[in-house]
């Protein structure tokens, strides 16, 4: 590391993808986005909500309230054609920013959604809104590859779980919904009108 120029640049690069590598147990080509098949990170999560599906689904496609349970989501404007720009906080003050596009709506059975081409979070996901006893129970399943897939490893060696995150998301989207506040440890967490439970 005390070599200068290029030679130091290299040296930087090969120490950071074989730290990444280890950190995310996966193999380099995997971590950099160059095989094909699997994306790098595959998350699923099931949560049973006390509100009717009707409730779920139309607070899930109001993307606007994405910030008020997600903790690293600064912003999600509405384009036009069902398409969406995000605005996502991540480690050490880095911000990424992409557009993406609903693939399916049937209200209020399921939502899905990929990431337009050459975005820097290639991203796709898919819920699906089933009865529960007590009220609705929320499949979510998602995909990426951020930054080509080492944007992940990095964010791993600095503490960032996107399964806990994950959880802890969607956790917070169960309260905002049954209660009508926002967590305080949502991205934007000022009180706006209660959901309502009918």
């Amino acid at each position: 590391m005390h070599q200068r120029g290029l030679a130091r640049l290299a040296f930087a690069t090969i120490a950071v993808g074989l730290t990444a590598r280890g950190a995310a147990n996966m193999p380099l080509k995997r971590i950099a986005g160059l095989t094909r098949g699997r994306r790098a990170i595959e998350l699923q999560k099931t949560i049973e909500i006390a509100a009717p599906r009707e409730i779920v689904y139309d607070f899930w496609t109001d993307c606007e309230n994405f910030p008020r349970f997600m903790s690293h989501v600064e912003v999600v404007r509405e384009l036009d054609d069902g398409r969406t720009h995000w605005v996502v906080r991540g480690p050490v003050g880095s911000h990424f920013e992409w557009d993406a596009v609903v693939t399916r709506a049937i209200r209020p059975e399921v939502l899905s959604w990929r990431t337009e081409p050459g975005a820097m979070v290639q991203h796709a996901g898919s819920v699906h809104f089933e009865d529960a006893d007590d009220g609705t129970r929320v499949s979510v399943k998602m995909s990426y590859s951020a930054a080509g897939g080492l944007g992940h490893a990095i964010a791993s060696l600095l503490g960032s779980d996107p399964k806990q995150q994950m959880d802890d998301d969607l956790a917070r989207m169960k309260t905002f919904i049954e209660q009508g506040v926002p967590p305080h440890d949502a991205a934007e967490s000022e009180p706006g009108p209660k959901p309502a439970l009918h």
